[in-house]
């Protein structure tokens, strides 16, 4: 992302550049926050032309609600508009969608921006490029493609091979040509896995198909997305993750199932627990479900302010993330502390 000027009492001026730009505003933005840029209005011809026509504007609006799509790479924002030119064609208090285009400079304002949010605006290009990861045995792969700010499915498809009734010279050629017309088009890591030795077949077909290919091949007892919360806890491949946004979320959550297995005090959960343990300072790290925040925004980032200004780390768990799932059996909110407290 081209971040023109951040001013960390609320005000972004910024051009997104890729879909992660994208995901990044959106995570940063919150309902009645202003956003502004370059937009189209459609307006009406004379009583003897019924098309429509769509005419530049530019416009100034309170955020309402927005829709994010990873799939069509696309970000929308909707509220009333507080300021326009040309007036006339959108007119102050209307309702109107401004879609954020890449490489188009757009300004965002906030009350405030949380040290959580100013993280993911400066760490955006931590992952310089998205990791493959595919997971197979001799029966079925699922082929992911793991980015800094979360996990995309690219293909799943069956071998055909079923059960002991094949010989063991089956013909792996089809099965591997789909893997291999999926990774083909990616210039990245790639990463094949599970278990077995089907995973050191496909890497010496890869090798052979695409010389400059850099592949790992690694050890996983999953071939479904749980293969990637498996993966994360490899060390040789934490080189590549360190920072992503994905990989931290999923470390903590497994710090704090430990802590809870262990019973060591050191794993709380819930609103009132994790609110003592900011007043006693006695915070490391906080993951909040997306849920939750926009649920309780004032209640949660009065709790979040307090936290950073003892600079706890915070994390705010986006609802497609694999972490999502298991932190909303916990109410949406979890910590793992530098110390227990009674």
């Amino acid at each position: 992302m081209n971040i023109i000027s951040l001013d960390k009492t609320g005000k972004l001026v910024f051009v997104p550049q890729n879909i992660e730009d994208l995901w990044i505003i959106k995570s940063v933005t919150d309902v009645k926050d202003k956003i502004s840029g370059q937009s189209y209005r459609r307006t009406r011809g004379n009583e003897a032309d019924d098309e429509s026509a769509r005419k530049p504007i530019f416009v100034s609006i309170e955020i309402e609600k927005f829709d994010f799509s990873s799939e069509l790479n696309s970000l929308r924002f909707t509220g009333k508009i507080i300021e326009s030119k040309p007036q006339e064609l959108a007119p102050v208090g209307e309702f109107h969608t401004l879609e954020i285009q890449l490489n188009k400079t757009y300004t965002l304002e906030k009350e405030h921006f949380f040290e959580h949010q100013l993280d993911l605006l400066n760490s955006n290009s931590s992952l310089k490029q998205s990791i493959l990861l595919v997971a197979l045995d001799d029966e079925k792969a699922n082929v992911f493609q793991l980015t800094n700010t979360g996990t995309k499915e690219l293909l799943k498809i069956s071998s055909g091979k079923h059960g002991k009734r094949y010989s063991s010279d089956f013909d792996y050629s089809n099965y591997f040509n789909e893997i291999f017309s999926v990774v083909s088009r990616y210039d990245t890591q790639v990463i094949v896995a599970g278990p077995g030795n089907t995973k050191l077949k496909l890497s010496d077909v890869l090798k052979t198909k695409i010389n400059s290919i850099k592949i790992l091949v690694i050890n996983l007892s999953n071939t479904d997305r749980s293969s990637i919360r498996e993966l994360f806890k490899k060390k040789e491949v934490s080189r590549f993750f360190t920072n992503s946004i994905i990989y931290k979320e999923q470390k903590i959550l497994d710090d704090f199932l430990e802590n809870l297995g262990k019973d060591n005090k050191k794993a709380i959960y819930g609103l009132k627990e994790i609110e003592k343990a900011i007043d006693f300072g006695a915070i490391e790290t906080i993951l909040v479900s997306e849920e939750l925040w926009k649920k309780d925004l004032d209640k949660i980032s009065e709790l979040i302010k307090k936290a950073e200004k003892q600079k706890m780390k915070v994390h705010i768990v986006d609802s497609s993330h694999e972490t999502n799932k298991p932190l909303k059996s916990f109410g949406g909110i979890i910590a793992n502390l530098r110390y227990s407290i009674n």
